[in-house]
């Protein structure tokens, strides 16, 4: 699909207002570009997805995510038996928490788009969301692309699953061709390799809007939407996207598109501004049963 050149012309606009004005830095460009008045116009060349997975599901099964991706999906028409091993898609979930649902994910972020793979009553479903991971039909990835699918899926973790939707712009990410204009406030940036101590170490980047709208610190935040215990779910806080970007940590090389120490990253934008992890918790009040003796 052809894209418009309104969207150029405005980024350009910018950046001729700047260029008066003096030169900009990277950062003070990525800032100007946060603005939703703004982001509302430009073109976005990515792919969203509305499939969310529960952080007690992920958690539970990223380790089996990186072997299964370290295998072929399948084997003569079957998904491989190193993935089955994993029991990833057992009937009786180990802890009774189904993987299937992590599964699915998965193969909507690395199998090929039209890639229908059939196992039991289930269909999973390829969307090809990770351009570099189509091989995944019939090898296992490297690490560094299987970082790009771990950043894939950890983009819809959280627990608000019913009808949460995120864009996803990144130098692997595919681009579905549709301006995503509805999309107008980024969220951080995703930056994830295959870990033995955490299943996926994650670095992630808060974005300036997301820091400005959370009621919440950015960090706290950010750990309420992906972990499930503190402490546990290797998700490492690297602070303002705009300061990585000016020490040189991270470099802007398309449109939202990011490379930090020298590996390609994942953002993920949203359609609203204050998201459920940015509001402070719900508090469960509990009641002594001692002041209603029996």
């Amino acid at each position: 699909m052809k894209r418009s050149v309104g969207a150029h012309g405005m980024v350009m606009g910018v950046g001729l207002l700047m260029a008066a004005c003096g030169p900009a830095s990277e950062s003070e460009i990525e800032i100007e570009l946060d603005a939703p008045g703004l982001e509302a116009t430009v073109m976005k060349p990515g792919i969203p997805d509305t499939n969310g997975t529960p952080k007690l599901a992920w958690h539970t099964w990223k380790y089996a995510v990186v072997t299964a991706l370290r295998s072929p999906l399948l084997q003569n028409d079957q998904i491989h038996p190193a993935i089955l091993a994993t029991k990833i898609l057992d009937e009786a979930a180990p802890g009774g928490v189904d993987g299937k649902e992590v599964f699915d994910h998965t193969v909507r972020c690395a199998a090929a788009a039209g890639t229908v793979v059939h196992h039991g009553e289930e269909v999973y479903l390829g969307r090809g969301m990770v351009s570099s991971a189509s091989a995944w039909t019939e090898e296992g990835l490297s690490d560094a692309v299987i970082g790009n699918v771990l950043e894939c899926v950890i983009a819809y973790v959280n627990d608000v699953t019913d009808g949460l939707s995120v864009l996803l712009t990144g130098t692997q990410v595919t681009d579905d061709g549709a301006p995503h204009t509805e999309y107008i406030h980024r969220e951080a940036l995703w930056c994830a390799v295959p870990s033995t101590a955490f299943g996926a170490e994650v670095s992630v980047y808060a974005t300036a809007p997301f820091i400005a709208h959370c009621d919440v610190d950015p960090e706290s935040a950010l750990k309420q939407r992906y972990c499930y215990k503190p402490g546990t779910c290797g998700l490492n806080y690297m602070g303002l996207l705009a300061d990585s970007i000016d020490d040189g940590t991270c470099q802007h090389v398309g449109p939202g598109q990011f490379i930090c120490n020298d590996k390609p990253c994942t953002m993920t934008w949203l359609t609203d501004i204050e998201p459920d992890w940015c509001r402070e918790p719900r508090r469960v009040r509990t009641i002594d049963p001692a002041l209603f003796p029996q």
